[in-house]
C-alpha cells in the first residue's frame, strides 16, 4: 500500500512540476522540447510499477529524476541569468532617469539659464566593477527668463561643471554643455 501511495504522490508531484515548468518555459521552439521532456518524465512515472515488476530492483525513477532535474536546473539557471540582466537594465535606466531629473531640478532656480535637455551615459555592463558609473553627462542650456543679454559667461559654465563633478563624482572633462542658444559669452 505504501508503494502505491508513493507512486501516486510521485505522479501528482511530477505532473504539477511539469505544468509549472511548461508555464514558465520560454515561448518558441524550446517550448516543444520542454513539453516533450515533461511528457516523457510523466510517462516514465506512470509506467514505473510495470517497469519495476519487469526489471526487478532497477530504480529507473532515480535515473529519470536525476536526468530530469539536470535539464530543469540548466534551464532555471538560464532564466535566472536572463532575469538578472533584465533587472539590471531596468534599475540602470531608472538610475539614469533619476540622475537626469536631479540635474534639471538642481538648476531650476537659476535666472541666467534653463536646462532644456540632460542625458547621462552610464557603464552598462553588469560584469564591470564600475557598473552604473557615469561615463558622461550632456546638458543643453538656453537663456533664462531674466537673462536679457542672452549671454552666459564661461565662469558660470565652469561653475555648473564643478558642481556636477562634485555631486556625481564625474571628471569635468566628461561633462559636456551645449550653450549654443546663447548669443555670446560662453
Amino acid at each position: 500500500m505504501n508503494e502505491l501511495r508513493a507512486w501516486i504522490i510521485t505522479l501528482v508531484t511530477m505532473t504539477i512540476l511539469c505544468n509549472l515548468i511548461e508555464k514558465f518555459a520560454p515561448q518558441g521552439s524550446l517550448n516543444k522540447y520542454v513539453r516533450l521532456v515533461c511528457g516523457l518524465a510523466v510517462t516514465v512515472v506512470i509506467a514505473m510499477p510495470a517497469i519495476q515488476l519487469i526489471k526487478g530492483n532497477f530504480e529507473l525513477d532515480t535515473v529519470a529524476w536525476n536526468d530530469y532535474f539536470k535539464l530543469s536546473e540548466g534551464e532555471l539557471k538560464r532564466r535566472v541569468d536572463r532575469l538578472k540582466n533584465e533587472d539590471s537594465r531596468r534599475i540602470l535606466e531608472l538610475y539614469r532617469k533619476t540622475i537626469m531629473g536631479d540635474i534639471k531640478s538642481r538648476f531650476m532656480g537659476e535666472k541666467e539659464f534653463v536646462v532644456t535637455h540632460v542625458d547621462a551615459v552610464l557603464v552598462e555592463d553588469p560584469g564591470d566593477q564600475d557598473f552604473g558609473a557615469i561615463r558622461a553627462l550632456y546638458l543643453t542650456l538656453r537663456p533664462g527668463s531674466e537673462n536679457y543679454s542672452k549671454v552666459l559667461p564661461q565662469a558660470k559654465i565652469n561653475a555648473v561643471k564643478a558642481e556636477l563633478s562634485r555631486s556625481f563624482q564625474v571628471d569635468e572633462s566628461k561633462i559636456l554643455i551645449d550653450a549654443s542658444q546663447f548669443s555670446g559669452g560662453g
